[in-house]
């Protein structure tokens, strides 16, 4: 688990080999670093992940260069992923400024490794 005062991201090992980093608090400059890096350390270069951010309470700037990053690495990396963004605090700044429509969303964790699976198919599973 990596964590601060103001973020905290679990990484569970999902079905499928895909991982699941579920992040709780704030996005922000202090936190949207922290979720940079446990992307980098846990998930790249060889998993496909589902990323919740249904517990985020807060989404900055900062928060949303890390999730363009995100999808930017993945795809250099021929990696599938998937974002969980329900809450209003993430999804209200996502839709507001457009990038929903260039994001992975899903509407649920189960749905969104339902997507991943069906996509990288009984071979890629673990």
């Amino acid at each position: 688990m990596h964590a601060t005062p103001a973020v905290s991201i679990r990484i569970e090992d999902r079905e499928g080999g895909i991982r699941l980093a579920r992040t709780s608090g704030e996005l922000d400059a202090l936190g949207a670093p922290v979720l940079r890096e446990c992307l980098y350390e846990s998930i790249f270069p060889d998993h496909d992940f589902v990323l919740d951010l249904d517990e985020v309470t807060f989404l900055g700037s900062a928060g949303m260069r890390v999730l363009m990053d995100t999808g930017g690495k993945a795809l250099r990396h021929g990696l599938h992923w998937a974002l969980v963004a329900n809450g209003r605090p993430v999804s209200r700044p996502l839709w507001a400024t457009g990038l929903a429509a260039q994001l992975p969303l899903q509407p649920s964790v189960p749905e969104a490794i339902r997507t991943l699976t069906a996509k990288i198919g009984p071979a890629h599973a673990v």
